[in-house]
């Protein structure tokens, strides 16, 4: 899975404070499409070790609700599989 970002405190895209995970590759293109920079399964950067650390630390905070996964399409068939692990590690 590659991702484009990964937001700390956010309150736009979920109730209370979640970290949002953006994720790459998406088929729909939809128009109007808010994010289409994250269209491109090959687009942004792997979502790596790293990136789960800061993922897990962004979730960290006792003040976070919960988290987001946008994107992108974050259950894009080549999505779909690491999504999942990560969904149960969470």
């Amino acid at each position: 899975m590659r991702f484009h970002d990964i937001s700390r405190d956010n309150m736009l895209n979920g109730d209370g404070l979640r970290a949002v995970l953006w994720v790459a590759g998406c088929s729909h293109q939809c128009k109007d499409c808010h994010n289409p920079i994250t269209w491109d399964i090959n687009g942004g950067v792997p979502f790596d070790e790293a990136a789960e650390k800061e993922l897990f630390e962004a979730l960290s905070p006792s003040y976070i609700s919960g988290i987001t996964f946008s994107g992108g399409d974050p259950l894009h068939i080549k999505n779909r599989d690491e999504v999942g692990r990560l969904i149960e590690k969470i």
